[in-house]
């Protein structure tokens, strides 16, 4: 038998396609946890947990600020705070899973042609 599958993707690409989204996949769920991170720090800081301000866990939250502030700063152009409620990082979390949803079903589909 042909081991291209109808000459449309050989073995080795199926493996690249479902490598490339597990990498993808692996990528959205870190910035998730990264977000996730920030969120719950931000708490800390907001309710009066973290007073150090030189201390280890604000030192992190500040890097994850660095690093999600950006994200959440395009959004919020377009979504501004209502009544004093940001909802960006709601609205990151859904794009992000709509995402993840995305690269499963293109994986997917893309698999089901070779059969």
């Amino acid at each position: 038998m042909d081991p291209s599958f109808f000459g449309l993707i050989n073995i080795r690409g199926i493996v690249l396609i479902l490598i490339l989204a597990h990498l993808i996949i692996s990528v959205l769920q870190v910035i998730e946890y990264v977000l996730f991170g920030y969120i719950i720090l931000g708490w800390f800081v907001l309710f009066g947990a973290l007073k150090n301000r030189d201390g280890f866990f604000f030192r992190i939250y500040i890097f994850l600020m660095t690093k999600t502030e950006p994200l959440f700063s395009v959004l919020r152009r377009f979504i501004p705070p209502i009544m004093g409620l940001d909802f960006s990082a709601l609205l990151v979390f859904v794009l992000l899973h709509i995402a993840k949803s995305l690269v499963i079903a293109l994986a997917g589909f893309i698999l089901r042609l070779t059969h």
